[in-house]
């Protein structure tokens, strides 16, 4: 049930703001700031709201003197603000660039650091991560994480291979520490303790921002209108929506033992839900988009408020609301009773349509033709399904295929399939022509990745001329691997790329977990021999892989996409619960390419330092004919003339040698992405403590520019 709930505050700041680009800090130690990124016509500004006196040495608006700006002249793209100098308690802000991080002490008026980000800034979180005793500052970039002390050390470095989203750190799983959690646009979600990456979860779409929630769950954004909560690795809800989550915040708005989650949308609307259920509590909404959500003593009253900012720069502020008056019970009896209600009401529709199905039963000897008309069909009607893989035939790709099919002569009038990632859209709907209708249906599906799909089919099954449809629903799990299939014939010759490790396992259980990831026509069963050897190709790609599992423990994947090898190791790390795992791998491809990569980013950092060069022996000729020109001005026009073209000419070259550094600096980052890319798929080629090492022994190659050190450590994990 929703709940009214007023603004107990209300303000302009009199700026457009950039959404999501909105904190709040207090930079005396006392005073409560907003500050957030502005739009303007020529560069990025951020702006500071106070509440009293002046904070610290900046100079304020004239016209509005509850404005501060400050002017950065980059595009701002991450901004937030904490506790950063030990012994210190006033809040810091920091602004992350596209190619620069400013710690700024705004009551001081000075910069802390300011450090030149070649990776690029794209979110900012500060905390607590690791055995540092002071916080931290965690920059994701464009494919990788660092982190820096407040002296601007870097003291944390990890690939993660795709624009880092969203940032947060939380105790994920109770262990008194801050585990960090990272979503990129490669749709996942990791969780790191320390260097190691301990959980994934998989997204269809880019998740786009997280926020941590009470009791070790978290709640997390996509770009496709998705909002949603984890609860360590089961996912306890989401919803969608057509407009697309901008930010979000844990607030106790209704008075209750626990925050909720509040969410504010592209399209204005705040929306407070309850984290255990996702069931709306309370709804607002604003005349923009939403910027920004935050909480802050903002009326000197002792307590935090709720404060949300649009991209107009309206402020409203709201409070925690009692909403149960004493003497009508509490907020668990009423959700209780509101439970039980909606399943009584459930249950007699139910009934209902029970005993109309049964007063047809009943006389289905003399009214078969009308009773089938009007829908009703035999009360051991059942619905079927198996899943297979399909190699193709004719035209068609090869795919997984499901079949549906009815126990008796009633048809298969509809089929309406649900599922993540595969569809426009997420649902399929299958709908014959009256002359092709029968009691059975395959639907293929092209997985476009490997990862577990959870496919929801509701089926309408009754008779050709019935007039109404009995709804059929069944839920099924396609498996991470569905995509492969055993070969008829077994080659001789094996992929190039290999993985090689050891575990002490039966072979037994080895068919178990190949079992419940796989999809093939009957169960792997093991029961003697020196090994087990399993020859698939991929039906996405046409691709071979080869898994030789020995009975003397030694596994060999034998596959040319280091991506699906790293998949698989970390499935059957899973499935054996295993918390360490080393591993040696030969991937010839990935190693060439890497070689031409790290070849090409030397180049492009000659380049740089080149052009650097050029462009300061440009500025000094600037200088002297500036001088020059200003001389001749008085002592000989025509001299003038001469230096101002010189001027021209010169200027013309900068112009071109920017645009030359600008593509320059792109290719730098475009490389750079792919090489900390096959860094990050490397690292899951190892599990636990292996891949730590190993990610610290890449960072070390790479800045020492040692192509052979940095491929023998993805070979073997070592130095």
């Amino acid at each position: 049930m929703e709940k009214q709930i007023k603004p107990v505050f209300t303000l302009e700041l009199g700026y457009k703001i950039v959404a999501g680009l909105v904190t709040i800090g207090k930079y005396d130690g006392t005073h409560p700031c907003i500050t957030a990124a502005t739009t303007t016509d020529k560069e990025s500004t951020e702006i500071a709201q106070k509440n009293s006196s002046n904070v610290g040495k900046i100079i304020w608006s004239e016209t509005n003197k509850e404005i501060a700006t400050l002017n950065v002249n980059q595009i701002i793209t991450a901004l937030t603000a904490g506790l950063l100098l030990p012994n210190e308690d006033n809040d810091i802000l920091i602004i992350g660039t596209s190619t620069n991080l400013l710690v700024y002490h705004v009551h001081d008026n000075r910069d802390i650091f300011y450090k030149e980000c070649e990776d690029g800034i794209k979110s900012i979180v500060l905390g607590q991560f690791k055995t540092f005793k002071s916080p931290i500052i965690l920059v994701g970039g464009n494919s990788s994480l660092h982190g820096y002390d407040h002296n601007g050390e870097e003291v944390f470095w990890v690939a993660i291979g795709d624009i880092v989203t969203s940032l947060i750190l939380m105790d994920y799983n109770n262990d008194g520490q801050n585990e960090l959690i990272v979503s990129s646009e490669d749709f996942n979600i990791r969780v790191f303790k320390g260097d190691q990456t301990i959980v994934e979860h998989n997204e269809t779409e880019v998740v786009t921002s997280l926020i941590p929630l009470a009791e070790n769950r978290f709640a997390y954004s996509v770009s496709n209108g998705t909002v949603g909560v984890y609860e360590n690795s089961l996912r306890l809800w989401r919803i969608k929506s057509k407009n697309f989550a901008v930010s979000m915040h844990r607030y106790d708005l209704l008075g209750q033992s626990t925050q909720q989650l509040i969410t504010g949308w592209s399209n204005g609307k705040i929306d407070c839900r309850a984290p255990k259920t996702g069931e709306v509590l309370f709804k607002d909404s604003m005349g923009s988009g939403i910027a920004g959500i935050t909480e802050g003593d903002y009326r000197f009253i002792g307590k935090n408020d709720l404060i949300c900012i649009s991209t107009e720069g309206e402020v409203r502020g709201y409070t925690t609301t009692k909403t149960v008056a004493a003497g009508n019970g509490s907020n668990l009896e009423q959700d209780t009773i509101r439970e039980m209600l909606s399943q009584k009401q459930a249950l007699l529709m139910e009934l209902k349509h029970y005993e109309s199905n049964s007063k047809y039963n009943s006389n289905a000897d003399n009214q078969t033709e009308s009773f089938e008309v009007s829908g009703v069909i035999p009360s051991n009607t059942r619905l079927q399904i198996m899943v297979n893989t399909n190699v193709g035939e004719k035209n068609n790709k090869p795919h997984v295929e499901i079949y549906l099919c009815t126990n008796n002569s009633t048809i298969i009038k509809a089929v309406i399939i649900f599922a993540e990632g595969i569809f426009k859209g997420e649902s399929y709907v299958i709908h014959p022509e009256t002359s092709k209708l029968s009691t059975d249906m395959c639907i293929p599906l092209y997985l476009p990745r490997d990862y577990p799909v959870d496919i929801h089919i509701k089926a309408l099954i009754g008779y050709p001329n019935s007039i109404q449809f009995h709804v059929f629903e069944i839920t099924k799990q396609l498996p991470c691997f569905s995509m492969y299939s055993l070969k008829q014939t077994v080659d001789k010759t094996k992929p190039e790329g290999n993985l090689q490790f050891k575990i002490n396992e039966r072979l037994q259980r080895i068919c178990m977990w190949v079992n419940q990831n796989f999809l093939f026509p009957s169960d792997i069963e093991f029961e003697s021999g020196p090994n087990l050897v399993l020859d698939m190709k991929c039906l996405r790609d046409d691709t071979d892989l080869v898994l030789v599992f020995e009975i003397s423990g030694k596994v060999t994947f034998y596959t040319d996409n280091m991506f699906l090898a790293a998949d698989l190791i970390q499935s059957l790390s899973s499935y054996l619960k295993l918390e360490n795992l080393e591993s040696r791998a030969s991937f010839p491809k990935e190693e060439e390419k890497l070689k031409c990569l790290m070849q090409k980013l030397s180049d492009i950092q000659e380049a740089r330092l080149k052009l650097d060069t050029d462009i300061a022996d440009r500025l000094s000729q600037i200088r002297n004919l500036i001088i020059r020109a200003e001389d001749s001005r008085i002592n000989d026009i025509k001299e003038m003339i001469s230096h101002y073209k010189d001027l021209d000419r010169i200027n013309k070259d900068l112009i071109s040698g920017y645009n030359i550094k600008v593509q320059n600096y792109n290719e730098g980052i475009d490389t750079m992405k792919k090489i900390n890319n096959i860094i990050q798929k490397a690292s899951r080629l190892r599990v636990g403590h292996h891949s730590a090492v190993m990610i610290n022994h890449c960072r070390t190659a790479i800045r020492n520019n040692n192509i052979e050190g940095l491929i023998k450590i993805i070979r073997t994990g070592e130095i």
